[in-house]
C-alpha cells in the first residue's frame, strides 16, 4: 500500500509503537493511513489483533469495503456491527480474527457482557484503532471504553493496547480562549492516552495540493416581507395559553428558547398530574414546531405537520383535547388558503433555486449536499425541489439521507435505505443530497462541487465536517441563512473557533515532553476519579427506595397501572412488566412492528398503549415464547414516597431492578391462576 508523504508523516509515531492522534483533514485518508498501521503492527506483533471502531454503524461496512479488505491477503477480517445477525457472538469472533471492525457499542458491551462466552478484554487486542476520536469525552461510548482503559493503566496493567485515534477536528469543547481550548485539547489526549498529536507539518503543501479548500460565501435571503401563516398560529398559541391559566408563561413562539421552557412545563405538569396544562404544553410544542418549519421551508410543510397531528388519534373524553382540537378546526381552512398563497413564499427557498441552478447545469457533472437541521426539512426540501419547474430541467437527481432513530418529527431510514441512497449518490445515479448530519462525518461520500448550510447552527466540528465534503476542484462552501440572523453569526465564531483549535494543537503539540507527560497524568487521574464517585453515587441512587414503595402513573391521565417491584431487566436493556394482572391495564395496536433486522432471542409484537386515554407506553416483546410488554419510562410518572419524577432514561430511577427470570415468570403465573 503506497501512502502519501503527509500520511506517512502522520502515522510515524503509530508506526514506532506510540498511542498517537492522527490530525488531518476530511478526505485526506486517515482510514487509509490507519490501514497502513494494522498491517506493520500484525506484521512486526505475533499474536497482535486489532480493533476498529466507530461511531456509526453504517461505517463499519464501508470500512470493511472501502480499505480494510486489503487486510484479507495476509489476515482474518471480521466486520460486526448492530444490523449484524451474528453480533451476539461478537467474543468468539472478535478472537478468532486479526482484524475487527465494529461499532463502539457493541465493544463496550462485549467488555461488560457477565456471558464468559461473550465476554472480551481490552487486552485481547494489541491495537484499538478510534475513528472520529473527537467523540471521547463526556458520556460518549468511546469515553466508556477508555475510561475502562485509564483505570486499568493507573492500576499498574501493562499489556493494554496500543491506541491510534483519527479526527479532522478536535473542537475547543466550547471553550473560546486559548487556555480553555489547550485545556480540552490535553483533555481529549488524557482520554485517549496519547503521547502525540501528529499533523502535516513537513508536508503541509503536498497536502493542500490533494485536499484543496472550497470557497467559502454567504448566500442571504432577506425575511418574508408578510407572513400571515406565522401569524395566525402565534395568535392560536396564545388563545391556548390563555386557556391554561398558568401565569407568566413565556411568549417568543416560534424559537427554541420557547419549546425549552414549554418542555419543561409539560414535564412539571407531569409529574403534578396537571393534564390540562400538560396536554396544552403538547399542542404549543407542535404549533411552535410548525413556526420552525415554516421559518425554514414551505408553509405547506408546516401545515402539513399540524393536519397529520390533528388527524392522529386523540382522547375524545378528554375536554382540554376537544377544546384544542376545535380551536385546530376552526382555523384550519384559513390557515390552509394561506399555505397555498404563493405571495408567501419562502424567500430562502428562492435564494436555494439560484444556487442550485448556478451548479446544476444541464448535462454537467455536478454533485452537491445540502445540510438542514432536521429530517423534516430534509424531506420538505426535496418535495419542495420535486415541485419547482425552473429546477426540473437541471437534470438534478436528488434524494433525503437522514438517520435512522426514532423521532416524534418523521420516521427514520432503515440502514438499508441508508446505504441504497449513498451508493447511488456514489455511482452517479443521484447527484443531490439533503441531508441531516448523518453525512457530516465518516461516509465515503464522493466529492462536490456545491455544498449548502441550510439555516444551521451548529458546532466547529460539524463546520468542518460538512465544509469537507466539498473537495473537488473549485468547489463552493454555501452558508444559507438570512441577513443579519443567529446563524450568520454563529459561522462566523465557528470560522475563529477553527483558528483557535489549531493554535491550541500547535501549542500542545509544541509543549515540552515532561510537562505535557505530567499533565496527561494528572488529567487521567481526575477522570478515573471523576468517573468512580459517579459509579458509587449511580449506585447509591438506585438503592433509595423499595421497589414496592414505587409507584408508576400513565403520564397523561395519571393512573397508577404497576410498582417498581413489577419490573425486569431483559438483556440487560429492556425494561418489562413481568405482572400478569398488568394486561389490564393497557390495549394492544392490531398491527405488529417490523424491524428491519431479526434479534437473537427475542422479536416484536404490537404497541401498547393506556386503555384509560390511549397514551402510548411501549411495545410488547416475545420472548423465549413470551409476551412481555416493554415500557417506555418517559410515558410515565414515577411516584416514590418522597417525590414525583418523569424520567428520561431507566438509568435515572431510585430503585433497583432484577434481571428477568423464566422461572420466577412462570411461578408467578402460576401464582395468578391458583
Amino acid at each position: 500500500m503506497e501512502l502519501r508523504g503527509y500520511q506517512l508523516e502522520a502515522v510515524g509515531p503509530a508506526l514506532r509503537g506510540r498511542n498517537s492522534i492522527v490530525w488531518l483533514p476530511t478526505g485526506a485518508g486517515k482510514t487509509r493511513a490507519a490501514v497502513h498501521v494494522c498491517r506493520r503492527h500484525l506484521e512486526g506483533r505475533r499474536g497482535g489483533r486489532a480493533a476498529v471502531l466507530v461511531n456509526k454503524v453504517h461505517l463499519v461496512q464501508q470500512h470493511l469495503e472501502k480499505e480494510f479488505h486489503v487486510l484479507s491477503d495476509a489476515f482474518k477480517v471480521t466486520a460486526v456491527s448492530g444490523d449484524s445477525s451474528h453480533k451476539c457472538f461478537f467474543g468468539p469472533l472478535a478472537k478468532g480474527s486479526d482484524v475487527v471492525i465494529c461499532t463502539a457499542q457493541i465493544l463496550q458491551n462485549a467488555l461488560l457482557s457477565e456471558e464468559e462466552e461473550e465476554r472480551v478484554e481490552l487486552t485481547d487486542f494489541s491495537l484499538l484503532v478510534i475513528d472520529e476520536c473527537h467523540h471521547t469525552h463526556k458520556e460518549a461510548v468511546y469515553n466508556k471504553i477508555m475510561l475502562s482503559y485509564l483505570k486499568k493503566k493507573l492500576s499498574g496493567q501493562r499489556d493494554l493496547p496500543q491506541i491510534l485515534g483519527l479526527t479532522a477536528s478536535l473542537g475547543t469543547g466550547g471553550q473560546t480562549s486559548l487556555e480553555g481550548a489547550v485545556e480540552h485539547i490535553l483533555e481529549i489526549c488524557a482520554n485517549l492516552d496519547t503521547e502525540v498529536i501528529t499533523s502535516a507539518q513537513e508536508h503541509a503543501q503536498h497536502l493542500q495540493s490533494h485536499v484543496p479548500q472550497p470557497r467559502r460565501r454567504y448566500d442571504l435571503s432577506q425575511e418574508r416581507a408578510q407572513d400571515p401563516f406565522g401569524q395566525r398560529l402565534k395568535e392560536i398559541m396564545a388563545q391556548i395559553q390563555e386557556h391554561m391559566e398558568v401565569p407568566g408563561l413565556p411568549r417568543d413562539f416560534g424559537t427554541q428558547g420557547y419549546e425549552q421552557r414549554i418542555v419543561e412545563l409539560e414535564n412539571r405538569a407531569a409529574e403534578m398530574f396537571c393534564r390540562k396544562t400538560r396536554v396544552c404544553a403538547l399542542h404549543l410544542r407542535k404549533y411552535n414546531d410548525a413556526l420552525l418549519i415554516n421559518d425554514a421551508v414551505r408553509t405547506t410543510d408546516a401545515f402539513q405537520c399540524l393536519q397529520q397531528f390533528y388527524a392522529g388519534e386523540r382522547d375524545t373524553k378528554d375536554p382540554t383535547e376537544r377544546f384544542l382540537a376545535t380551536v385546530f378546526e376552526e382555523n384550519r381552512a384559513a390557515l390552509l388558503m394561506v399555505a397555498r398563497d404563493q405571495r408567501y413564499e419562502n424567500p430562502r427557498l428562492s435564494k436555494l433555486e439560484e444556487i442550485l441552478q448556478e451548479h446544476f447545469q444541464p448535462l454537467g457533472s455536478s454533485r452537491g449536499i445540502v445540510f438542514t437541521k432536521t429530517r423534516q426539512s430534509a424531506h420538505s426540501l426535496l418535495s419542495w425541489l420535486q415541485g419547482t419547474a425552473a429546477l426540473r430541467g437541471q437534470h438534478i437527481r436528488a434524494a433525503a439521507l437522514t438517520g435512522a432513530r426514532y423521532s416524534n418529527q418523521t420516521k427514520g431510514m432503515t440502514q438499508n435505505e441508508q446505504q441504497d441512497v449513498i451508493t447511488q449518490f456514489r455511482n452517479g445515479e443521484l447527484n443531490l443530497l439533503f441531508s441531516t448530519s448523518v453525512a457530516e462525518e465518516g461516509l465515503d461520500i464522493p466529492e462536490c462541487n456545491i455544498v449548502v448550510r441550510y439555516g444551521l447552527m451548529t458546532s466547529e466540528i460539524a463546520m468542518v465536517q460538512a465544509r469537507g465534503r466539498a473537495r473537488a476542484q473549485n468547489s463552493v462552501y454555501s452558508v444559507l441563512a438570512k441577513a443579519n440572523s443567529q446563524e450568520v453569526l454563529r459561522e462566523q465564531l465557528n470560522e475563529n473557533l477553527v483558528e483557535l483549535m489549531e493554535r491550541a494543537i500547535r501549542a500542545v503539540q509544541a509543549m515540552p515532553e515532561r510537562e505535557y507527560h505530567l499533565k496527561i497524568m494528572e488529567l487521567q487521574r481526575s477522570a478515573v476519579l471523576s468517573w468512580q464517585l459517579k459509579e458509587a453515587r449511580s449506585s447509591e441512587g438506585r438503592q433509595l427506595h423499595d421497589p414496592d414503595d414505587v409507584y408508576f402513573h400513565c403520564v397523561n391521565c395519571g393512573v397508577a397501572v404497576c410498582r417498581g417491584s413489577d419490573i425486569r431487566t431483559v438483556e440487560a436493556m429492556h425494561h418489562v412488566n413481568i405482572n400478569p394482572s398488568f394486561r389490564i391495564y393497557y390495549t394492544l395496536s392490531s398491527e405488529k412492528l417490523h424491524f428491519e433486522r431479526t434479534f437473537r432471542d427475542w422479536e416484536p409484537g404490537c404497541c401498547i398503549a393506556c386503555s384509560e386515554c390511549g397514551q402510548k407506553w411501549g411495545i410488547e416483546m416475545i420472548y423465549q415464547n413470551v409476551k412481555l410488554p416493554i415500557l417506555s419510562i418517559k410515558n410515565f410518572v414515577v411516584v416514590t414516597p418522597d417525590e414525583r419524577r418523569k424520567y428520561k432514561k431507566w438509568s435515572r430511577v431510585t430503585f433497583p431492578i432484577k434481571a428477568f427470570s423464566y422461572v420466577e415468570y412462570c411461578s408467578s403465573i402460576q401464582d395468578e391462576s391458583l
